[in-house]
């Protein structure tokens, strides 16, 4: 079955949070086209739109027997159309359909998100892939040996009463997940705009001190315009419903500078008012920037110990040690931003290690980092070769590449102080991926795969990411 996908209709719900949508859905007369808070998102910042794709599994405890329920399984993964959205009844199955890799097959066609009505598992890589996930539960159990197959992509579903055809939009973020029917997606494309522009303005008005109850009858139901508004240029959420930044008066003694902080007023920084102005969810951003920083600290720790068992390959302990010093830079580096954005590093060592937006680089073979061998005889030798242990290394900085990559994404144009500290960072941990694929495939494959640079002025010298003093080179 083909799904036509209306660009302009996926843009417009870009620009709109679950919450007002629903607003709009309302006065259309669709009163139930939310789902319940059963259904749990995972991870802070998610959100995702798309034309739903159907899927529907049916209890079947028979399943294994017979080899359907696994084959199919990656038949509906492979017939995923890019952008969609799948949707799935599992019909009281108490199993996750969606695992690792699940999500790596989604993200591999192009599919934006899933929403389940049943379970998911695996939820410790869901962020290090980067396929957003809306669940009813979360547990282990598979779904292969218990279910069987109805459809995929051809027939629509109901969840909790909810009918979800092929081709309705579904719009998720942290609040829930909004279904969009097709045959009032233009209708709601079209009031999006309007209500984003109403709410713009009621905004900025009542945080530039306007009273709430006049703002609402002059700008809400009155849909007055001030003279120096200027509708949002860009389809992020955050974007179209954040408050239009005030044209700043000229700098005399008699005209200051015209915005929502006010003059002695300690509570809120300029330097946030102007993000958000831009379109930029500070909130998001902060929190993270709390899990890259995390992950920073936590893999330089990690990296002392992968870099001491790398026996008997020195040059191997050399590079390692740039990577190892340089991931502490890079938290170095960063962790002011998150106070200048109003947000603090957990207090609790501990809590701060359950931040980290990549997995634990634990030494391989060692049963999560615990301590497995040598206990008896105190014995110190290696539990992992060196091919184990730069596999460790590689995969630690991809997740670093990815994780600074989407800060980047999320200042571009808008926060540029973030952008470039980001981009500081993202050029070393492009730069340890190199390494570390250079040093892997020759001690693994016997095949030169050259990174180009590998020496440094001195050991983790940090050439992008370390602050150093004016003028000095």
């Amino acid at each position: 079955m083909v799904i036509t996908v209306h660009d302009h209709i996926v843009e417009a719900l870009k620009s709109v949070y679950t919450g007002a949508l629903t607003d709009i859905l309302d006065g259309l007369g669709l009163v139930t086209q939310s789902l319940s808070h059963e259904f749990l998102p995972i991870g802070r910042g998610m959100r995702f739109v798309g034309p739903a794709y159907p899927v529907e599994v049916r209890p079947n405890p028979l399943a294994v027997s017979h080899g359907k329920s696994a084959r199919g399984l990656f038949e509906m993964l492979g017939s995923v159309p890019g952008g969609h959205v799948v949707v799935v009844q599992m019909n009281g199955i108490e199993a996750s359909i969606f695992g690792d890799l699940s999500m790596t097959a989604l993200k591999a066609q192009g599919a934006v998100g899933a929403v389940i009505d049943g379970g998911a598992r695996d939820i410790h890589l869901a962020k290090e892939i980067g396929f957003p996930m809306v669940p009813r539960f979360i547990r282990p159990q598979g779904f292969i040996q218990r279910g069987d197959w109805v459809s995929w992509g051809r027939d629509p579903i109901h969840v909790e009463g909810i009918r979800i055809a092929p081709g309705d939009y579904v719009v998720a973020d942290d609040s829930g997940v909004v279904i969009v029917p097709a045959e009032v997606a233009d209708q709601v494309a079209e009031a999006v705009t309007k209500l984003t522009d109403k709410e713009t303005i009621l905004r900025a008005e009542i945080a530039m001190g306007m009273n709430p109850a006049e703002a609402f009858d002059r700008y809400y139901v009155n849909e007055e315009v001030p003279a120096d508004y200027r509708p949002p240029t860009t389809t992020s959420a955050s974007a179209a419903l954040a408050p239009s930044a005030p044209e700043p008066a000229a700098a005399t003694p008699s005209a200051g500078y015209r915005g929502p902080v006010q003059p002695g007023d300690l509570t809120r920084r300029a330097g946030i008012e102007q993000l958000e102005a831009r379109g930029l969810d500070v909130v998001a951003l902060r929190e993270k920037l709390i899990d890259n920083a995390a992950a920073e600290f936590t893999t330089y720790y990690y990296y002392t110990i992968l870099r001491n068992f790398l026996a008997g390959k020195e040059d191997y302990k050399a590079i390692t040690e740039d990577a190892r010093l340089e991931d502490r830079s890079h938290f170095e580096l960063i962790f002011p931003r998150i106070y200048e954005l109003g947000g603090t590093l957990p207090f609790d060592i501990r809590d701060l290690a359950d931040r980290a937006g990549c997995a634990d680089a634990y030494l391989p073979n060692t049963n999560d980092g615990k301590l497995t061998w040598g206990l008896s005889t105190g014995e110190s030798f290696s539990p992992a070769n060196a091919t184990e242990i730069l596999t460790v290394l590689l995969e630690a900085e991809r997740c670093a590449v990815r994780s600074w990559w989407e800060i980047c994404d999320m200042t571009f144009g808008k926060d540029p102080r973030t952008y470039e500290l980001a981009m500081r960072i993202l050029n070393e941990e492009i730069e340890h991926e190199a390494w570390f694929i250079e040093l892997l495939s020759m001690e693994r494959d016997g095949v030169a795969r050259p990174s180009g640079h590998f020496k440094r002025g001195g050991v983790g010298d940090a050439p992008w990411s370390r602050n150093r003093p004016f003028g000095d080179g």
